[in-house]
């Protein structure tokens, strides 16, 4: 990678913000789906049952798009 695309993708990571969809709570991190979902990690093992079959991927209950863990 260059050397501005980088700092460029760091900065994208800095800027982020993320707040769950399930308890409306702003979170460090969530795990986000491309339709724009989010859910936090402690709601995401809260609702594993019905989110994902494996801990491997998820299903997005917004879009249905399978994703990645």
């Amino acid at each position: 990678m260059e050397n501005g695309q980088t700092s460029r993708i760091r900065r994208k990571r800095l800027i982020a913000r993320y707040e769950c969809h399930c308890c409306r709570k702003e979170q460090q991190f969530c795990w986000t789906c491309g339709c724009g979902f989010q859910i936090c990690l402690r709601c995401m093992q809260e609702n594993q049952w019905g989110i994902s079959g494996n801990s491997i991927t998820w299903i997005c209950p917004d879009c249905g798009e399978l994703r990645g863990v």
